[in-house]
């Protein structure tokens, strides 16, 4: 994930690599899957279209290199996972509060269920926390 996210020239921190390293392998299915089941989300993060066209609108306002893919299709989600991290990067991005410290996972697992889940989803906090820690503690 850090190299997907310097080839874009994203900012990358070790909470951001622990956030989306959590996300995608809770979302994956233990990184079994790039394409939601019973829906619509797409790859490794299950990013759904409507929210890969906001994260490519501000990316694309904001001018960050990424941009210069864009536009694109959504399935691109699929097959090129450092492109995938890459958007799922910018989507934290898009809001003012800072991620948590990279040692406290609780924290992030938390952050995760807040921005990415939201209250809607069903996944918890400890679904995040504990598909972290089964492949990457």
């Amino acid at each position: 994930i850090d190299d997907a996210l310097l080839n874009y020239r994203l900012p990358t921190t070790e909470a951001a690599i622990r956030l989306l390293c959590m996300i995608a392998a809770h979302e994956s299915g233990d990184f079994h899957y790039v394409r939601q089941r019973r829906g619509p989300a797409l790859s490794l993060f299950q990013m759904e279209p409507p929210t890969f066209d906001d994260v490519c609108d501000y990316a694309q306002r904001r001018n960050l290199y990424i941009a210069s893919y864009l536009p694109c299709s959504p399935w691109r989600l699929v097959f090129d996972q450092r492109f995938a991290a890459g958007m799922a990067r910018i989507f934290f991005l898009r809001f003012p509060e800072p991620l948590p410290d990279a040692d406290d996972l609780h924290a992030l697992a938390c952050y995760a269920k807040g921005y990415w889940n939201t209250y809607i989803g069903k996944a918890t906090p400890d679904q995040y926390l504990n598909a972290y820690l089964q492949h990457f503690a």
